[in-house]
C-alpha cells in the first residue's frame, strides 16, 4: 500500500452530548471468541471511540474507600462516546491478596468502578498480565467474561496454544475488531505464555503482521483497533523512527488505529493517509497514551514540575471519530489530583478543577499544563472550560 501523505496532528474542540453509555447483548467473532453487543438502531452518525491509558492500582489506590470517586470527573466524558478503551495493567484476582508492584493484584470491584464509569473495552495484555501466575490470569479472564455484556475484553488465552483471538464488536451499525497483545513481559515463565506476546524480533512481527491480515480479512469490519504494549523504555516522551516505521507496517497489516502503550507517559500521536484512490483510507496512531490512573504521582514534587515522574500523571481522553472514511480526533486533557478525602482521582484539567485546588498548588498545574503543551498536539485554550493560556 502506497504511503501519501502524513496529516499533522488533528486536535480541536467538541461539544458533548451527554448521552448514557452501555451494552446489551453478546456475539461471537469469527473466530469464535465471545465478543459484546454494544448495537444500537443503526444510523448515519459518526461513529465515536474515547481513547486512554493505563487503569494501574498501586496501594494508594487500590485502599480507597470508593472506587467510583477516580473517575467521577470523567464519566460524562466516557459516557458520550460508542466505546470507551482503557488498558487494564493489573491482574484481577478475588482469590489472592491485593498487591502493588512489582505483582500487581486488584479485586473485581475496582473493575466494576470504571465499568460503570463508562469504560467498554479493556486491553488484558502488558507486561504485568502474569504478575499473579497462570491462576491470576485465568481468574482475570473469569472476572471480565462475567462483565459481559457490558465490557469487551482481549489480550488472554483460556488455554496453552490458543491462538489469538480477536473481539468482534458491533456498535452503532458498524462492526469494530479489536486485538490486544504485548511485546514484553515482566516474567517469561510458563502464566506468559498464556498471554497475547509477540516478540520484538523481525521474525516474530512479520509473522504477527501476517495474522494481522489474515484476521482483517476473516473479520469483515469497518474498523480493526490492535492495542500494543510495546518493547520500549518507561518514561520517554519521545517516538522514535524505528517506532513509526513499525506502526506503519502494522496499517500496512489492515490495522485501523495502533494504540500503544507502556511508557507510563504521553507520547504524540497522529492521523495519516495510506493509499490512493478508492484505495486510500486514513489510520491513527496513538503512539503511547501514558497513564489514566495510578499512584506514580501520588506526592506530586511541587518544586519540580518537569521532573521525570510528574509527567505519568497528565494524560488525555482522546475522542476518535469516524465519519465516511475520515478519522477526526479531538483531546480532552486529563489530570491526577489526590483529592483530601477522596484519595487519587481523574480530572478534567480545566477551568472548574485549577480554580478548585489549593493555591499552594495552582502553580504546579499550571507549569504541567504548558508542559503538557510544548510536546503534546494540544490546541489552546483546552477543550474543556479552558483557562490556561
Amino acid at each position: 500500500m502506497k504511503r501519501l501523505v502524513t496529516i499533522g496532528f488533528a486536535a480541536a474542540a467538541i461539544l458533548f452530548s451527554l448521552l448514557a453509555g452501555g451494552c446489551e447483548s453478546s456475539g461471537r467473532s469469527a473466530y469464535g471468541d465471545t465478543s459484546t453487543d454494544h448495537s444500537r438502531a443503526p444510523g448515519s452518525r459518526p461513529l465515536s471511540l474515547n481513547f486512554t491509558g493505563d487503569i494501574m492500582a498501586h496501594t494508594v489506590n487500590y485502599s480507597m474507600a470508593d472506587y467510583g470517586n477516580i473517575y467521577a470527573s470523567i464519566v460524562p466524558v466516557l459516557k458520550s462516546a460508542d466505546l470507551s478503551f482503557a488498558n487494564l495493567e493489573i491482574p484481577v484476582s478475588d482469590s489472592l491478596p491485593l498487591s502493588t508492584y512489582p505483582r500487581f493484584n486488584v479485586h473485581t470491584p475496582y473493575v466494576r468502578a470504571a465499568i460503570d464509569a463508562g469504560f467498554n473495552v479493556f486491553s488484558l495484555a502488558n507486561n504485568h498480565s502474569n504478575d499473579q501466575g497462570s491462576d491470576g490470569i485465568a481468574a482475570t479472564r473469569s472476572v471480565l467474561s462475567a462483565m459481559q455484556p457490558e465490557a469487551a475484553s482481549c489480550g488472554l488465552r483460556a488455554f496453552y496454544g490458543e491462538p489469538m483471538k480477536p473481539v468482534l464488536i458491533p456498535i452503532n451499525g458498524k462492526r469494530i475488531l479489536f486485538l490486544a497483545v504485548t511485546e514484553i513481559l515482566n516474567s517469561y515463565d510458563t502464566a506468559g505464555k498464556l498471554v497475547y506476546y509477540v516478540a520484538p524480533t523481525d521474525g516474530a512481527r512479520q509473522s504477527f503482521l501476517s495474522d494481522l491480515s489474515r484476521m482483517r480479512s476473516d473479520n469483515p469490519c469497518d474498523v480493526f483497533v490492535l492495542s500494543i504494549h510495546l518493547n520500549e523504555p518507561e518514561y520517554v516522551r519521545t517516538v522514535s523512527a524505528s517506532k513509526r516505521k513499525w506502526f506503519l507496517s502494522i496499517a500496512d497489516a489492515g490495522v485501523d488505529i495502533v494504540w500503544g502503550h507502556h511508557p507510563h507517559v504521553m507520547q504524540e500521536w497522529e492521523t495519516i493517509s495510506l493509499g490512493n484512490g478508492k484505495d486510500e483510507k486514513q489510520v491513527l496512531f496513538m503512539y503511547s497514551m501514558g497513564n489514566l490512573i495510578s499512584g506514580q504521582r501520588y506526592n506530586p514534587d511541587r518544586g519540580n514540575p518537569a521532573g521525570l515522574r510528574e509527567y505519568t500523571g497528565d494524560g488525555v481522553i482522546l475522542r476518535v471519530s469516524f465519519d465516511n472514511g475520515k478519522i477526526n480526533t479531538s483531546a480532552i486533557p486529563v489530570t491526577n489530583y489526590t483529592d483530601p478525602q477522596q484519595g487519587p482521582t481523574v480530572r478534567l484539567f480545566d477551568k472548574a478543577f485549577v480554580s478548585s485546588v489549593p493555591v499552594r498548588w495552582k502553580d504546579y498545574y499550571g507549569a504541567r499544563y504548558l508542559l503538557m503543551r510544548s510536546y503534546l498536539p494540544l490546541l489552546p485554550p483546552m477543550p474543556v472550560n479552558a483557562i490556561i493560556k
